[in-house]
């Protein structure tokens, strides 16, 4: 993988964009996720996160999350996009 420029830069511009690429069935079993649970996508989901939004350089994204480590950054994504499915089930 090579270094790229990242395009996104808050936290809220990369839930957008995975909410986007979510298939329904998707979108179903992140929100009927259990928090605690949320783990298990770390290096699946999380790892596709990482490289997707480039989070091993885009500090601009690691800065407005407020983490400096993208293991922890992609968690706080999940977490976000998780959240997000789960008020917009009410």
């Amino acid at each position: 993988m090579t270094k790229s420029t990242p395009t996104l830069t808050t936290l809220a511009e990369v839930v957008s964009d995975i909410r986007k690429h979510l298939t329904p069935e998707l979108q179903a079993e992140v929100a009927n996720t259990k928090k605690g649970d949320l783990i298990e996508f770390h290096h699946s989901w999380g790892r596709h996160i990482r490289n997707r939004y480039n989070l091993w350089w885009n500090s601009a994204v690691l800065k407005d999350i407020g983490e400096t480590h993208p293991d922890d950054a992609s968690m706080v994504i999940i977490k976000a996009v998780w959240q997000q499915l789960r008020d917009s089930k009410v």
